[in-house]
């Protein structure tokens, strides 16, 4: 694909493009990133001011007083419980510090000031939000960072609103909404801070939405510009939607933009389409969803795109935030981009124009069933996969498909990856004394997937990896990119892997099932771990690393919370709320850490205990059968009547794959069941329906199962009983 082109469509034979037969070789640390420094390799004191430490998000930093011959004896210097936690956060925030101060996030949008040294808290943000359980939040609760830029910290809200706080206090300065939380729209991110502007994108592609970019003012919050990842009409891609799809069309942004000053250009990599799974009414392309994208930072205009997957039906997007380095290729200094999305492929682009390092190939990929409007290619770059494409366990009777293989009705198709296998939230990091890229995969989990003609929901489809017989493990890998090749694997057999990755010196720090870990960034050698410990709340290692050094010393930060999408695939990923620094002994001596524990304003975020009662096998005696299916997140029917003060029996039948619930919000309170059923099981809920007349609501509790559409309405009415609606 060349920049600013559309990608031709229906060729007879593959097309290869880029520079051909580049090998890239050394990358140094000075101008890795335009504009970027690096500090010595022991210095007095270190700051990690940025996500990635620079603007171009390396998650580099050359020091090593912590090293190869010590790190064994690296130990928590601090720890800090930030009593935020709930069944479903997840802690990934990535702390930054600045002049001996650290600023770092909650799940819940909480910003901690703290001394970086000792881990005492200087002052705290509680955040003024809605209920959580009212958000249309599609992955879990959890902040990845904040920004820091003119004596002023920038977070990026779950209610879709940005704050700018005053650095010396934490007092908000100023405060805008980025979009509506009413209709699903909500910040995950770290923004960017870059030439005075906060730059951040938006997420709610689940949810029928037109994702987009925008840019404020760091003094004021004054909007400058805004992109949107969905291009409309009489801008250049809408022609690659069909229709009116493109008002819906998705495009996310979940990493957070870099920068290139001397190029004057933001990059970001998009998230999936929408609806998510059915393409039968999009067909198309889909710019610029699933694509890197590069925009004048000063006016917001397409400098140029780079598709990586073609009218995405298989959640295969980009969360990866873009990274930053200097290539060598043909005995040219290449400013280059790497990105890596869900399918498991790893791009390296030229970033002044979007031109592939390694060649691409447009490759042809199943096309069946025709209705779907798939893609009749898909490019393929030459460089290793960095998760498996294939299905390595076989569960009997049961359907299995291929990387590209498209979803159909009927009975489901394991699919590797799956929707969540591959690359997904985590940064990757890059060192210049290597020229690796590191990066925390996901590994292998292939889902089950079957996708209904009749859209049902926002998913527009059903996918599910929690099945008999499923298989999972992650994979850590480092990528030489001087040759595309893989050249160290650490495997993890107990779960997909999700951590942020930072490199200081020789060194190598990431998180997996088995904790907070540090291995020799030339060869992947293990040489320290530090466990989780539930008991004490220091969760999965799922957090992303900052390095820094304070008087001398050197620290490694990183956050132990767990993620809730682990927990829900079957993963290992227990609940947590501890943030640790790690440093060697001072005077050589072992010592006992400092513990912190804050004291904030909680945030309403899970429905109360005393919502959920026990299911029942049976209706009582007397009361009224309502019979409910529900398959592909959606309730058959999904309306009924009754009449008022009547006793109810909600007999709810899984007819899927996948498990649901049921939970009706009523004027006494909301009620709903405890566990759910099963795929393939049903179960009873009981209540007396309301003496007022109205339409009360009906949904799935669980995480935002009802934002996809599994929701519904129960009308009392003197007249009584009937069933409506679908």
């Amino acid at each position: 694909m060349l920049p600013n082109c559309s990608r031709m469509r229906g060729q007879a034979r593959s097309t290869r493009y880029g520079l051909l037969t580049v090998l890239l070789v050394a990358i140094v640390a000075q101008g890795s990133v335009p504009g970027a420094t690096f500090a010595q390799a022991n210095p007095q004191q270190m700051n990690w001011p940025s996500y990635g430490n620079d603007v171009g998000a390396m998650h580099y930093a050359n020091v090593e007083q912590i090293n190869l011959s010590n790190v064994a004896q690296l130990q928590p210097a601090w720890i800090l419980h930030t009593g935020v936690m709930s069944g479903s956060s997840s802690f990934e925030s990535q702390p930054l510090v600045v002049d001996g101060v650290m600023y770092v996030s909650s799940p819940h949008d909480h910003v901690f000031a703290l001394e970086a040294a000792t881990g005492e808290i200087k002052w705290t943000y509680n955040p003024d939000l809605p209920p959580l359980e009212n958000l249309g939040i599609c992955c879990g609760q959890t902040n990845r960072g904040v920004a820091f830029g003119e004596g002023k910290i920038f977070i990026a809200q779950l209610d879709s609103t940005l704050v700018a706080l005053d650095a010396a206090n934490g007092n908000v300065l100023w405060k805008i909404a980025i979009d509506l939380w009413e209709n699903s729209k909500t910040e995950t991110l770290a923004p960017l801070y870059a030439n005075g502007k906060v730059i951040v994108g938006l997420s709610c592609a689940e949810f029928f939405c037109r994702g987009h970019v925008t840019a404020y003012s760091a003094a004021d919050g004054t909007q400058l510009w805004r992109f949107y990842t969905i291009p409309g009409p009489g801008e250049f891609g809408n022609d690659t939607w069909s229709g009116d799809s493109w008002k819906g069309g998705g495009g996310s942004v979940w990493g957070t933009p870099t920068y290139d000053n001397d190029l004057g250009l933001v990059y970001f990599a998009t998230g999936n389409t929408a609806p998510d799974a059915n393409g039968s009414l999009r067909c198309g392309d889909n710019l610029f969803a699933n694509s890197i994208v590069a925009l004048d930072a000063n006016t917001g205009q397409r400098q140029w795109h780079f598709q990586e997957v073609h009218h995405d039906v298989w959640d295969y997007d980009g969360p990866e935030p873009t990274l930053l380095f200097t290539a060598h290729a043909n005995g040219q200094a290449i400013p280059a981009i790497g990105h890596g999305n869900k399918s498991g492929y790893y791009y390296i682009l030229d970033r002044r124009n979007g031109q592939p390092i390694f060649p691409v190939t447009e490759t042809p990929v199943p096309t069946n069933p025709a209705w779907q409007c798939p893609a009749a290619t898909q490019p393929i770059p030459a460089i290793d996969d960095l998760i498996p494409s294939n299905i390595e366990v076989h569960i009997p009777g049961v359907k299995e498909g291929p990387l590209w293989t498209v979803p159909d009705e009927g009975d489901p198709t394991l699919i590797q990856p799956g929707y969540e296998s591959g690359m997904e939230w985590p940064p990757a990091a890059y060192s210049p004394r290597t020229n690796y890229v590191y990066v925390s995969t996901g590994g292998y989990q292939p889902w089950l997937t079957r996708v209904t003609k009749e859209l049902y929901s926002s998913l527009g489809g059903t996918p599910e990896p929690v099945i008999p017989g499923n298989t999972q493990y992650g994979l850590t890998r480092a990528l030489d990119t001087s040759t595309g090749k893989i050249a160290w694997t650490i495997r993890d057999d107990k779960s997909l892997v999700r951590s942020g990755v930072a490199v200081a010196g020789d060194l190598v720090f990431f998180g997996d099932s088995g904790g907070l870990r540090a291995a020799d960034a030339k060869t992947g050698k293990i040489m320290w771990t530090f466990a989780t410990d539930p008991d004490q709340k220091i969760g999965g290692a799922n957090g992303s690393p900052s390095v820094y050094v304070v008087n001398g010393r050197e620290y490694v930060v990183f956050g132990f919370g767990g993620n809730v999408r682990l927990r829900a695939t079957a993963g290992y990923s227990p609940n947590g709320d501890a943030l640790i620094a790690f440093a060697l002994p001072q005077n050589g001596q072992a010592s006992s850490p400092r513990v912190v524990t804050a004291n904030v304003k909680q945030v309403e975020a899970d429905f109360p205990a005393s919502a959920y009662v026990a299911e029942l096998t049976s209706p009582p005696p007397g009361a009224r059968v309502v019979d409910i299916q529900v398959h592909d997140f959606h309730y058959f029917p999904s309306e009924f009547s009754a009449a008022p003060g009547e006793q109810i029996a909600v007999h709810l039948v899984d007819t899927d794959f996948t498990g649901y619930s049921i939970m009706f919000n009523l004027p006494s309170g909301l009620t709903g069941m405890k566990t759910g059923v099963g795929a393939g099981k049903d179960a009873y809920i009981a209540f007396s329906t309301p003496s007022a007349p109205g339409a009360y609501s009906f949904f799935d509790p669980r995480g935002p199962v009802r934002f996809f559409g599994t929701f519904g309405y129960m009308n009392v009415t003197s007249e009584g009983a009937s069933a409506e609606g679908e």
